[in-house]
């Protein structure tokens, strides 16, 4: 199947009609692919686009993440991001300016940018859980969806009669297969490897929308990162959604999160958090995005009005009535047949008296007088409906007969049903009645959905615990060998485009065997895990350190040359050599060899790095122990 889609990807990239940046970015494009590539001619040709230079600064101070300074200057955000990371960037910010229409007729250009910048947004913001950079998770995120934008770009017409039909995802991957021989999502992972970005993220981006499909080991961070990619995607598809879909979708969000080890209680603020980047990216690349005045409401509230609190159909009697009449007789009247049938009812008899009762607590049905002239009825519900728990109750107007006619503009200022100020008894049991319906259909839809993202949080909580026994060491608790090479892979690929250096380290506790024979092997695991902890403590911010095996460490320096990884080596040596480890009561000192190497023109592979660094270990252990070896040249 991947090899028929790289067949097809191959056809049409040869017609030439394929999204591609224009301009700057293209030529951004061009010059990272030169090994000569250097930050002085990158930046000078990204001052020539003003615009192209502003998103950078502005990208990089997001990366940044306000750790230090704040980045003043393009030449700094450049260095501090690096040429492919730049690459990255322009290409995404070139595609957004150049494809905001087209002729695809019932393709939304617009709302599909807009949902893919929320998309890369909540995709920097939980990279984390897949252990992946946040800047080339935007990125990915940002560019996941591209394969529909191409399919609209290649195909204008033909695509446009399939999305006519409005089908489900499933049906709509099948008939872009059918019509296209590739479905948008293939697409999507043939353009960004065709583009340049590392193996991790074109791959989950083939399975991100069906990741129950993806071939990867549970705990992989292919596994992890194509899990980031779907809740990214589903966050994107909800925001950019009318009111209604987008309630309907939030447990598919919380499904979504929970296949990260996201909890419920997690998901708010990350939304929140989300929503602000998103709207401020939004204004700078002038795409529309949505004001959510209460987040709590969309990811916890039915979008209609219901019931304030979740209820079945076997506790609706008695509901709790507010009725705001200004006529005293009409409020004694309704009172009177409203206890008649069961219902307990609170009064207010002027608009200030009813927001202070409607602030004060729950109602299940609001009956309001409003007045005679349709223009102020519309004002003042809309002014009731604004705020408190009186959004969500169920409002029934009382209006005068010849308000009858305007029934739909109250309606549409959030009226749910509407009565005559003096209606009959038949009338009324019938308005209540209804009432009941929505309101156990509201509460019954309420309380499922959130079963749902309740059972998320245990869900979340055991995906959490098995990525990180996946990925983990359990003795040292630092990263295993797993985890560990597939960074290095990674690394090694944004080395290989960049022309950055790379270092590795192999670290190993000199004469273990020893330690376990005089002291046991309790001591000797917990001589492993106290060591770790030095080495977690002693190496930068951007090492990945990892248990390599036995008594053995590794750690991976990315942009690193040869005499800084000998500077980090020197100062893990005498980091270990000041301490005492073992049992309390029973200390003593340990030392460690290490072998530097650092990646060169010759190395093909990254097992190529490990080797070298392995051999160098082998010559500090036969050189006395306790010492720093690097790698010699001739290997």
């Amino acid at each position: 199947m991947i090899a028929d889609a790289k067949r097809r990807f191959a056809e049409l990239k040869a017609t030439g009609l394929l999204p591609s940046p224009k301009g700057v970015a293209l030529a951004v494009l061009e010059l990272t692919q030169r090994p000569d590539a250097n930050i002085p001619a990158l930046t000078r040709l990204v001052q020539t686009d003003p615009a192209m230079a502003g998103r950078i600064l502005r990208y990089a101070n997001a990366a940044h993440g306000g750790a230090l300074r704040r980045i003043a200057s393009l030449p700094h955000a450049i260095v501090f991001l690096g040429l492919f990371r730049v690459r990255q960037v322009a290409l995404g910010f070139s595609l957004i300016d150049h494809y905001r229409s087209g002729a695809c007729a019932n393709f939304d250009y617009t709302g599909y940018w807009t949902a893919s910048l929320a998309a890369a947004i909540a995709a920097q913001q939980v990279a984390h859980q897949a252990e992946c950079p946040p800047d080339e998770s935007f990125t990915c995120g940002l560019l996941s969806g591209v394969g529909r934008l191409a399919l609209a770009t290649v195909f204008p017409y033909e695509y446009s009669e399939i999305l006519a039909s409005e089908p489900s995802e499933p049906t709509l991957r099948q008939m872009e297969r059918d019509s296209f021989g590739l479905h948008h999502a293939e697409l999507s992972a043939e353009l960004l490897e065709d583009w340049g970005l590392p193996e991790i993220f074109h791959r989950a981006v083939r399975y991100h929308e069906i990741p129950a499909e993806a071939p990867f080991p549970a705990g992989s961070r292919a596994h992890a990162l194509t899990a980031v990619l779907h809740f990214a995607a589903r966050m994107g598809h909800l925001l950019s959604m009318d009111e209604v879909r987008r309630w309907e979708r939030v447990p598919s969000l919380y499904h979504a999160a929970a296949q990260l080890g996201l909890e419920d209680h997690e998901v708010p603020p990350l939304f929140e958090r989300v929503v602000a980047q998103w709207q401020d990216w939004g204004r700078e690349l002038r795409l529309p995005t949505h004001d959510f005045s209460d987040l709590k409401s969309l990811l916890t509230l039915p979008p209609e009005p219901g019931g304030g609190e979740a209820r079945t159909a076997l506790t609706l009697l008695p509901l709790q009535v507010a009725l705001i009449a200004s006529a005293p007789d009409l409020r004694q009247r309704l009172v009177e047949r409203l206890q008649a049938l069961g219902l307990k009812v609170l009064m207010a008899g002027d608009r200030a008296s009813a927001h202070t009762l409607l602030q004060s607590q729950t109602f299940d049905i609001i009956l309001v007088e409003v007045p005679a002239s349709v223009s102020e009825a519309v004002a003042w519900l809309r002014t009731l409906r604004a705020g408190g728990d009186a959004r969500h109750g169920y409002c029934i107007a009382l209006i005068p007969p010849e308000a009858e006619a305007e029934v739909a503009r109250l309606m549409q200022a959030g009226a749910s049903d509407y009565l005559l100020t003096q209606p009959s008894d038949a009338a009324l049991i019938a308005r209540l009645h209804t009432a009941q319906r929505v309101i156990a259909l509201q509460g019954a839809v309420r309380a499922e959905r959130e079963s749902v993202i309740r059972s998320s949080g245990e869900w979340a909580r055991a995906n959490r615990r098995l990525l990180q026994e996946a990925l983990t060491d359990p003795l040292t608790q630092l990263a295993n060998r797993r985890y560990g090479l597939d960074r290095l892979q990674q690394e090694w690929s944004f080395a290989h485009h960049h022309g950055t250096a790379l270092a590795c380290l192999m670290a190993d506790i000199d004469h273990f065997k020893a330690i376990n024979d005089r002291h046991g092997h309790e001591a000797g695991d917990l001589v492993l895990a106290q060591v770790a902890r030095v080495l977690e403590r002693t190496c930068r911010r951007n090492d990945i350190v990892f248990r390599y095996g036995g008594e053995e460490f590794c750690v991976i320096c990315p942009s690193t040359g040869l005499a800084d990884a000998l500077g980090l080596a020197e100062r893990i040596l005498r980091a270990v050599r000041e301490g005492r480890y073992g049992p309390a009561g029973d200390r003593f000192a340990v030392t460690l060899s290490i072998g530097v190497a650092v990646r060169t023109q010759d190395m093909a592979t990254p097992e190529d790095l490990l080797a070298r660094a392995d051999k160098a270990l082998y010559h500090a252990k036969s050189g006395g122990r306790d010492r720093v070896a690097a790698a010699r040249s001739d290997g």
